[in-house]
């Protein structure tokens, strides 16, 4: 049996844009400074999140990153059915469907919102699991990964990984998973990407499977 394991924000679903819009909003709302476009968001943008936080500015004194990520996932999931698919991806899908592949979502997404999100989409049909972690912070998913690998009894070997961020890889490379891409029309740009790996397609239509 072959598998593909896809990361779900940036790789399935177009919600860069949105991303930076919900950031920027809560930058200005605490009079931080915010001049910045999506271009440096996509240059800059990196795992773990908090980290990332800490590069914008957030010294999480009078507040915690806790707080903050509650407050950028209410947000979020208020403006969710505002986000496309990414562009290629049903295609993408139906091709590795076709080709005798089982599908499955490996996503630093909340559990129960990734499973509702997918059958918001109209995309749950596709894919024989669905992981998410168990908490707000967007933290790695390589454990919860490692878990399904282990417990699944999944042969690396037998697996393709599609993400769309330097994460993505970490997490690739440590589920011993040596067949992955990604794509850099995410959350990190092409430049980005190219530093750690020269596995990069720019769209998902040039996703060899």
């Amino acid at each position: 049996m072959k598998y593909i394991l896809w990361d779900f924000n940036g790789t399935i679903i177009d919600d860069t844009q949105l991303c930076f819009d919900i950031e920027i909003k809560m930058l200005k709302d605490r009079n931080m400074y915010h001049d910045y476009d999506l271009k440096w968001y996509r240059d800059h943008f990196r795992f773990p999140v908090i980290d990332y936080y800490y590069d914008l500015g957030y010294t999480f004194e009078k507040e915690d990153f806790h707080d903050i990520s509650i407050e950028f996932n209410d947000i979020y999931n208020k403006e969710f059915n505002t986000i496309p698919l990414m562009d290629g991806f049903i295609e993408k899908i139906e091709e590795a469907i076709a080709k005798g592949y089982r599908n499955i979502i490996i996503s630093a997404s909340m559990q129960d919102n990734l499973i509702r999100q997918c059958k918001a989409l109209g995309i749950d049909k596709y894919f024989d699991e669905l992981i998410g972690i168990d908490n707000l912070h967007a933290g790695s998913k390589i454990d919860r990964a490692l878990e399904w690998m282990n417990k699944s009894k999944i042969d690396a070997k037998m697996c393709k990984y599609i993400g769309d961020t330097d994460h993505d890889r970490e997490v690739a490379i440590a589920l011993g998973i040596e067949d992955y891409i990604l794509i850099a029309c995410g959350h990190q740009s092409y430049e980005v990407l190219e530093k750690s790996t020269n596995k990069i397609c720019h769209r998902l239509y040039e996703v060899e499977l």
